[in-house]
């Protein structure tokens, strides 16, 4: 994605070059955005600023990881939206939103946001190092977040967005409802998770790379008859499911 200045330009103009040296306080103030951190009651992070230098307030009641992605978050409306005023208020929604829509500019800057501060938690150059024998798993997703300290949602999303094998994550309600997924651009558009599943309670039994029915988690008449590998997991609040095509061959049927 194009932004006015790269994350691992960024990154790198600063001499950071392991995942323990991506300190955003640091980065943010390089960049001339001074960074507070308070209880705040209806947003995860906000930035006032005007050309030249900006404030943005974290949430302090948020968890490590979140706050660390709103921080980056905040930092991706300053490199890419600044102008004379600029003011954002940014909540738990905006941080979600995962697609472009047409005819959306505030959406679109948040999905911007999003993927910039994605980026700069887990640079390219950096997250590769990690992928040299890639594992679709809940267990390579968890060493990936405690490695560049995100939450395992932030962690399975860059995974999916950087492997080069089909796959696919989907966030659930408890009661089986989709939330919201996303796939890499090798699994084919037509190809859509559940909107719900009937068995909740069977379905999100916690699993680890196990190899079950593509109709568990996919539509289609036809992926009844092929196989997929999943990871599921909690985090207090939704389900997950992380789900990879073992035989790419199976992605032309469904």
């Amino acid at each position: 994605m194009k932004f006015v200045q790269q994350p691992e330009e960024i990154l790198k103009g600063l001499g950071i070059f392991s995942p323990d040296d991506i300190d955003l306080d640091l980065v943010a103030f390089s960049l001339n955005a001074h960074v507070k951190r308070k209880r705040l009651s209806d947003c995860e992070g906000h930035i006032i600023g005007g050309r030249d230098k900006a404030i943005i307030t974290i949430n302090s009641d948020a968890s490590q990881e979140r706050q660390r992605f709103s921080l980056g978050h905040e930092i991706g409306h300053w490199i890419n939206d600044r102008g004379n005023n600029l003011t954002y208020r940014c909540d738990a929604n905006d941080m979600r939103q995962g697609s472009f829509v047409k005819g959306k500019p505030r959406q679109n800057k948040e999905v911007r946001a999003n993927k910039f501060s994605a980026e700069l938690l887990m640079p390219n150059y950096l997250f590769m190092k990690c992928l040299v024998d890639i594992q679709i798993t809940g267990e390579r997703v968890s060493l990936l977040a405690s490695v560049f300290n995100v939450s395992r949602t932030s962690a399975a999303i860059r995974l999916v967005e950087v492997c080069n094998l089909p796959c696919m994550f989907i966030c659930w309600k408890g009661n089986g409802t989709r939330r919201w997924f996303y796939k890499n651009n090798i699994v084919p558009e037509c190809i859509w998770p559940h909107r719900s599943i009937p068995h909740p309670k069977e379905g999100f039994k916690l699993s680890n790379e196990i190899e079950v029915d593509a109709d568990k988690w996919i539509d289609g008449d036809d992926a009844e008859s092929h196989v997929v590998i999943e990871s599921v997991f909690f985090d207090g609040y939704d389900f997950f499911s992380l789900i990879w095509w073992r035989d790419e061959g199976q992605l032309l049927d469904i």
